[in-house]
């Protein structure tokens, strides 16, 4: 070991769950592209998913901390609580990088108790977006709150997050970074629809229609529901459109009761969850994203990368993506006749949707993961 690597500044990235979601991969494209003559990365998570064996490959040091789950437990809270302060005294990192809601609250707190000098926090998204009860959102937005004032700074990771909680002392706190992303070798058309088929026989005679792809978890927040009853709408003046949704989650059953219930077993296909799906963008006419909430919207960075036109909706950072009618078409959410017609107008102008998928593109492109790294080191060294 050189001796410069002697007096690397250790960073510790926690975060509650190691599936392959978007906050998984920020953490990872973090950890992997940190400058490691001056920075040493290791990764806290819940689980031994996805996100551990990409860190393994990737030479980055994990610790798998058996209490942090996503639900909520106060015995497990309060075990994993005491566990993490003692892994800061332990490591004693220059720098903790927290990441999702529930592991900041506590992270922080442990992190400000263990005397770590910079605890940075990244909002992936505010769980008051959620479908709640009224007295839980004010809950979970004071938690919220308090998580930002124990943190040294708040990363947003777009502006539509930092407008949603302005309450007092976050503004100081709080930076917009938009996410970078970059994608491996991507399919053609021709080669996306080909092994989606191959995938999912039942397209087959369908392969050379429109295709609108939505690729998010089946879950209420997501309004596949509204998509769905859209493309009911749809298929009268566009009766070959096909609406292939990857993903899977809770409501499965539910969609598909729904996809019954309108008789579009023809027109809307379940592929359930496919591993790197950015890669089939490709495949798709025009990208879809109809969620009532979403944070930043990786999904459509990556459509802008892949040169597919979309259509979404006007939600949380979604606008700092697309422009609308600039770069793409937003709709209000919940409404699925202004999503029908927003769909009707790029199936039936080729030219303007081609024109929307290339300015998404070329601003996407901008925002790389190099870049990213740049502007979140800055807050670490600050």
């Amino acid at each position: 070991m050189s001796e410069k690597q002697l007096y690397r500044k250790k960073v510790l990235y926690l975060i509650t769950k190691s599936n392959w979601g978007g906050a998984q991969r920020y953490v990872y494209d973090l950890a992997t592209t940190l400058d490691h003559h001056v920075w040493e990365p290791m990764v806290a998570c819940g689980g031994s998913g996805t996100l551990v064996d990409m860190l393994h490959h990737a030479g980055i040091a994990t610790i798998t901390l058996p209490d942090l789950e996503r639900d909520i437990s106060l015995q497990k809270e309060w075990r994993f609580f005491w566990s993490f302060y003692r892994l800061l005294r332990t490591e004693r990192p220059a720098v903790l990088h927290l990441n999702s809601s529930k592991a900041s609250g506590l992270g922080a707190l442990a992190g400000r108790l263990a005397r770590v000098p910079q605890i940075i926090v990244t909002a992936h998204g505010w769980a008051f977006n959620e479908d709640r009860p009224r007295w839980q959102k004010l809950l979970i937005k004071i938690l919220h709150w308090l998580t930002i004032l124990l943190s040294h700074r708040t990363i947003a990771v777009s502006s539509g997050l930092l407008r949603q909680l302005r309450w007092p002392g976050t503004e100081r706190k709080m930076k917009v970074i938009n996410p970078g992303r970059t994608i491996g070798a991507m399919y053609d058309t021709t080669e996306a629809r080909a092994e989606l088929v191959r995938r999912h026989p039942a397209l087959a005679q369908y392969e050379h229609d429109p295709w609108l792809g939505v690729i998010a978890e089946l879950h209420p927040i997501k309004r596949h529901a509204v998509l769905i009853t859209a493309v009911a709408s749809l298929v009268r003046t566009h009766p070959t459109v096909r609406l292939i949704c990857i993903g899977d989650g809770s409501i499965r059953t539910e969609l598909e009761a729904l996809v019954q219930a309108h008789n579009l077993a023809a027109h809307v296909f379940f592929l359930g969850s496919v591993v790197e799906a950015a890669r089939f963008l490709k495949a798709f006419t025009i990208a879809v994203l109809p969620s009532k909430s979403e944070s930043y919207g990786y999904v459509l960075h990556e459509a802008g990368l892949a040169g597919v036109p979309v259509v979404a909706t006007a939600v949380g950072g979604i606008p700092d993506i697309i422009r609308h009618e600039v770069s793409g078409l937003l709709v209000p959410p919940d409404d699925s006749e202004y999503l029908t017609n927003a769909l009707a107008q790029l199936l039936d102008n080729t030219t303007r949707a081609e024109q929307f998928a290339s300015a998404l593109q070329k601003s996407v492109s901008a925002r790389t993961v190099a870049l990213m790294t740049a502007a979140t080191t800055a807050l670490y060294q600050h």
